[in-house]
C-alpha cells in the first residue's frame, strides 16, 4: 500500500541522515568517498519520498455517487458501477420491466393472461452522450424492446409466454444549442407521439389514446352467431403519426416560449412535420402537439392530420382531447378522445393519478365499422422502488352496418419498475 511505503521511505531516510550526521565521528573508518555515496543515496531518498506525496492518492473503495439519490440518504441506494468503454463518451444504461396480469370477456368466454403492458413494453437501453464545447453536443441510443406475451397480441389460449426482441432506437444524433438537432438512424420520427401527449401520469400504462395496446388480442364476437369479427387492436388505431422508422430527422431549439418544430424524411419516401408547445402559465401546465404525415407510395394510407393536447392546474385537475383523421384511399376515418384526471399525493410513497376517458373512431377497420371505448383507472407511484403500480377497467364496443359484436370487457392489474 501507498502509506506504507511512505512511511517506509521516511524511516530509511531518517537512518540515512542520522548516518551523515555521525560521519565527522566515523571520519577515521569511513573515506571520503564512501560519505559522498551516502549522501547522495540520502538525496534519491528524499526525491522518492517528494515524489509520492505529490502523487494521487488511492481510494479504499468506489468513490461515492454524485447522482441525486432517488429516496432519502439512509434509504438503500445501489451502487453506480457503470461506465463507458470510452473516456470521451458519458454512459447511462437503463430500462424497465413493465408485467400485468389481464382478465377479459368477450360476452361469451373469458380468461385471464400473463402480459407485457404494451403501452410501456418491458426494455433495455444505453444512452451515450459526448459535448464538443458549449454549443456542440452529440450522443447514441440503443434500446430493445423485451416482451413475453404482448397485451396487443395476447388473446384468448394464446401463448402468452412467447419471448420477443424488438428494436425501437437504434441511432445517432447530433446538436447545436443555436441551430437544433439532426437524429440519424432507427427511432423516434417527427410525428411520434403527437397523438398521445398528456399529462395525466397514466398514459404511458392506462387509458391511453392507443387503445388497441392492452386487450388488443381479444377479439369481438357475432352476437347472433358466435363468429369472430376483428380483434380489438384492428378496430381502434389513434394515427400517432409516423411511430418509430429508419429516418433523418430534424428538430429546431424551442423558441417562442415552449414551440418546436420538427420534421423527418423515413425509408420508402414517406415525410412528416410536427409542431409541439410545453409550457406553464401561472401554475397551469400545458402541453400540445399537432402533426401531419405523407406516406408517400408505401402501403397502409396516404396521408393524415392528429394531435393532441393536455392541461393541468396546480389542484392535480387535468384535461387531456386528442384528435387524427386519416385518408385510407377509398374512405377516411377518424377518431376522438378525451380524458379527465387527478392527481396528488395522498402518501408519503408518491402521486396518486385518478382517470376517466372516453374513446370513439368511425371508418376504419371498414367503412361504416363504429369502435367505442371508455375506461377507469388507477396508478400509484411508489417512489423508493422507482415504480408505478396500477389497476384499470376498460369497456370496448364495436359494430358494423351487417354485424353487431358483444362487448369485451377487461381489468388489467400490474406494475412499472424502472432502473
Amino acid at each position: 500500500m501507498r502509506v506504507s511505503s511512505r512511511i517506509t521511505a521516511t524511516l530509511l531516510a531518517g537512518a540515512a541522515l542520522f548516518a551523515v550526521s555521525t560521519a565527522p565521528a566515523l571520519a577515521q573508518q569511513a573515506s571520503t568517498t564512501e560519505v559522498e555515496a551516502l549522501r547522495a543515496q540520502v538525496q534519491a531518498l528524499m526525491a522518492r519520498i517528494d515524489k509520492l506525496e505529490k502523487a494521487p492518492s488511492t481510494p479504499a473503495g468506489p468513490p461515492a455517487s454524485k447522482d441525486a439519490p432517488l429516496v432519502s440518504a439512509d434509504a438503500f441506494k445501489a451502487p453506480q458501477v457503470t461506465q463507458s468503454g470510452n473516456a470521451k463518451v458519458k454512459l447511462t444504461l437503463s430500462g424497465q420491466i413493465g408485467r400485468a396480469v389481464e382478465f377479459a370477456d368477450d360476452g361469451f368466454d373469458s380468461d385471464m393472461m400473463h402480459v407485457d403492458n404494451a403501452q410501456s413494453s418491458s426494455r433495455i437501453r444505453a444512452s451515450g452522450t459526448a459535448k464538443l464545447d458549449d454549443s456542440w453536443t452529440a450522443g447514441t441510443d440503443i434500446e430493445f424492446e423485451t416482451q413475453s406475451g404482448s397485451s396487443r397480441s395476447t388473446g384468448f389460449g394464446t401463448d402468452s409466454g412467447a419471448f420477443t426482441i424488438n428494436e425501437r432506437k437504434v441511432e445517432f444524433w447530433v446538436q447545436h444549442k443555436e441551430f437544433g438537432r439532426i437524429w440519424v438512424g432507427q427511432g423516434d420520427t417527427a410525428t411520434n407521439v403527437t397523438s398521445e401527449v398528456d399529462l395525466s401520469g397514466t398514459s404511458t400504462l392506462i387509458s391511453h389514446t392507443d387503445v388497441g395496446s392492452l386487450f388488443g388480442g381479444v377479439v369481438f364476437r357475432n352476437k347472433a352467431t358466435r363468429a369472430a369479427g376483428p380483434n380489438v387492436n384492428a378496430a381502434f388505431n389513434n394515427f400517432d403519426g409516423m411511430h418509430r422508422e429508419d429516418r433523418i430527422r430534424y428538430d429546431t431549439p424551442t423558441f417562442g416560449g415552449g414551440f418546436m418544430l420538427s420534421t423527418s424524411v423515413i425509408e420508402g419516401g414517406a415525410t412528416d412535420f410536427a409542431a409541439r408547445y410545453t409550457s406553464k402559465i401561472g401554475d397551469t401546465e400545458v402541453s400540445g402537439a399537432i402533426g401531419y404525415a405523407d406516406n408517400d407510395s408505401r402501403t397502409g394510407f396516404d396521408t393524415q392530420t392528429n394531435g393532441s393536447i393536455s392541461v393541468k392546474l396546480a389542484s392535480g385537475f387535468n384535461v387531456t382531447l386528442a384528435a387524427g383523421t386519416r385518408d385510407l384511399g377509398p374512405r377516411d376515418s377518424d377518431f376522438w378522445y378525451g380524458k379527465l384526471g387527478y392527481i396528488s399525493k395522498l402518501t408519503s410513497l408518491g402521486n396518486s393519478a385518478f382517470v376517466i376517458d372516453y374513446y370513439t373512431q368511425e371508418d376504419y377497420s371498414s367503412l361504416g365499422a363504429d369502435a367505442k371505448a371508455w375506461s377507469v383507472g388507477y396508478v400509484q407511484t411508489v417512489d423508493a422502488f422507482a415504480a408505478d403500480f396500477y389497476i384499470s377497467y376498460r369497456n370496448h364496443q364495436y359494430d358494423t352496418p351487417t354485424a353487431n359484436f358483444k362487448d369485451v370487457n377487461g381489468v388489467i392489474s400490474g406494475a412499472r419498475v424502472r432502473f
